[in-house]
Order: structure tokens, then sequence, then C-alpha cells
């Protein structure tokens, strides 16, 4: 593995562990009435669904989440709840989009979830990635089923004078219809994290490596290197040997390998000319330990002791590594001179 490689993986390892400066926060509702009441009410004779927008304008603080109404700061919502209630007789099908609510619903939204019309009183999770920006309030795109004659609506709603206000808009966005509906509380909360890379995930609970974008494919990936060592005698007569012997030790399974340079010294010391040796690799267990014979070559072996008998400097550089089943390698040098006969 190149050095520039080696340096990818490390700072990737790092910047798994990063944490972002900024925290998550939750808008709109904080949750706490009981859904007494529908949104987006109708009544019609056939059973086709009915589209509205419906956001919060005003709201209660004693009923308001910590963050307020209003997207505290630019990121990603990464999950939303609603309370549902008792349903109108007429109520089918329920199906909710989040949207951030500019006018009458322009604005990217999410993707579409149903909600059960089960056992009121109980609160539903969705997860979220939306991207959105400081100031934007948020609300939900809704359709309905009507199954009868009698009144539809979303019971994920509470009501009581004073409480707020909702707004809302009837329609498709090009033709949409704006009214407003006072003493009502849309129990609708959203939780946002910031997003320092915009890459469009959540760092605290979405993105794997929070400060560097483009990586999520390496969500999961095992990005740390083994440990590995060599042990050597310094000196080895590997112009008698024909190879030298390098023990390595790793505290992962995999691949060990080690290659090497023999090295010819000019006279005087300055310069030389190196010659690549046999590259060797063996199976290592976590925690093992193997022997390495990286091995010259004939035609060199013949060179080098012609260079020795010369009273020239010979040596051998290299390294071994150990590369472990996600393919990250650990790495360690050796050198080692000629050891006299």
């Amino acid at each position: 593995m190149k050095a520039g490689a080696r340096t990818i993986i490390g700072a990737l390892a790092i910047l798994l562990s990063a944490a972002s400066t900024v925290n998550a926060d939750t808008i709109g509702s904080n949750l706490g009435a009981p859904s007494n009441a529908s949104v987006c009410k109708f009544q019609v004779f056939e059973p086709k669904p009915q589209v509205c927008t419906v956001g919060q304008a005003s709201l209660s603080s004693s009923h308001t989440a910590g963050g307020g109404l209003r997207v505290p700061f630019d990121g990603i919502v990464v999950r939303w709840s609603v309370v549902s209630g008792p349903a109108l007789p007429g109520t089918g099908k329920v199906t909710m989009a989040l949207r951030a609510t500019q006018g009458p619903g322009y604005m990217e939204k999410g993707p579409e979830v149903e909600l059960p019309l089960g056992e009121p009183g109980t609160r539903y999770t969705f997860a979220e990635r939306l991207a959105v920006t400081a100031g934007q309030p948020l609300g939900l795109r809704i359709a309905i089923e009507n199954r009868s004659v009698e009144e539809a609506g979303a019971p994920i709603a509470f009501a009581e004078p004073g409480i707020g206000r909702a707004d809302l808009w009837w329609g498709d966005p090009e033709s949409a219809e704006w009214d407003e509906e006072e003493g009502v509380e849309l129990l609708l909360d959203a939780e946002i994290e910031p997003d320092v890379d915009r890459d469009g995930y959540g760092d605290l609970s979405q993105d794997c490596f929070p400060n560097h974008p483009g990586d999520q494919h390496l969500c999961g990936r095992d990005l740390v290197p083994p440990t590995t060592r060599s042990r050597y005698a310094k000196r080895q007569a590997f112009l008698s040997s024909g190879h030298v012997v390098v023990r390595v030790s790793s505290n992962e399974a995999g691949v060990t390998r080690a290659s090497g340079d023999l090295q010819i010294k000019n006279k005087g010391g300055s310069g030389g000319r190196g010659y690549g040796m046999r590259t060797v690799r063996k199976p290592i267990a976590a925690g093992g330990q193997v022997a390495l014979r990286v091995r010259v070559r004939p035609q060199v072996l013949r060179v080098a002791r012609l260079a020795a008998a010369e009273g020239r400097k010979v040596v051998v550089t290299g390294r071994v590594g150990v590369v472990d089943a996600s393919g990250n390698e650990g790495q360690a040098p050796f050198r080692i001179r000629l050891k006299a006969n």
C-alpha cells in the first residue's frame, strides 16, 4: 500500500470519531398534550384522497419544543414524530410527508409514510433525511381518504382555545387555497442535526464521517490497520544463505508479506545500485508470529558477492506488512547489514 493511501485511511479513522460542535435540536410541539382533534378535516361523497399542507404558525410556549417552531440552524431533519388520537368516522388511509413549509408547500418534501390508525395516544416516529435551512418552519403534507359520507381528517392535533394557530393549504402547490385555524396544536416534532460537511447526512446519527464529505460507502468498514512488528538479526550472512530472515507479529489475522532491495554501495560509500528481491507471503493468525525468508535473486547474488569481495558495502532494506480482511495494511521497516563469514 502506498504511503498516500495509508495517510488517507488514517485520516478517515480519525474523522470517524470526530463530533460536531453543534448539538441536535427539536422543533415543533413538545408532544405533551393528548390528541383530541384532527387537521385537514373534510366531508365528501367519494372515497378519493384530499390533500392539504399544514404547519404551526404560532403555539403557546408551554406546548413548544425546546428549539421553537422554526429551524434553528442549517442542517438535516433526521427523524420526526406525531401523536395520533381517535380518528373521525370517515377517516380511511392517511399518508404524510414532512415538508419545509414556505407558502403552499412548494419546498422539497420527504418520503410519504402511512399513519397507523391504531391505539389513540400512540406516538409514531419516522426516520428522515431532509435538508433544511435556518428560519424555515416545518409542516406536513397530508393525503386523506374518506371511506364514508362522514367527516374525515388526520387525528394528530390538540384543540384548545388560545393554544395556537395552524396554517393550512388545500390542494396542489400550483393551485392551493390558504386558510388558518385558531386553537389548534399540530402534534408534530422534528429533530434536526448539523451537517458540517454538507453531504446531506445528519452528523450525529447518520454520518460516519461528519467532517469529511462523500465517504458514506465506508460506513461500518474496518479502517484500522493491524499493529505490525518485525524482529530480525541486524547482521545476517545473506550472501552465503541467499536470503534474509524477518519475523513478523500482528494483533489481527491476515496475510503477511515482505519485500526488499539489496543495495550495493559505490566505493567510498556514496551512491550505489539497488536490486529488487523476491516478495514472500504467508498467512498469520491474530496474535501470531511467522518467519519470512526474503530471497536474493541468483543473478543478483553473484553480483553482490563480487562487490563484497572488492570491499564494497552490501545491505538489505525493506518492509514487512500484514493485510487484514478489510484490506488495511500495517507495515514495519527492516535494514540488515552483511555479516562476515
